[in-house]
């Protein structure tokens, strides 16, 4: 299982475990009352450690 993180909106996101993933890139996670789609949001790799 794989916890990501979407952007819902301009001004929200949220984490939960991947369900799917649209051809368009959008994600599915469940939110554990439902499921929500939104862009993921990228990660940042750490450098210099």
């Amino acid at each position: 299982m794989q916890i990501v993180t979407i952007s819902t909106g301009t001004r929200s996101s949220a984490q939960g475990p991947r369900v799917a993933t649209a051809p368009d890139g959008r994600v599915t996670i469940s939110t554990g009352r439902g499921t929500l789609t939104g862009w993921p949001v990228g990660r940042l790799t750490p450098t210099g450690i």
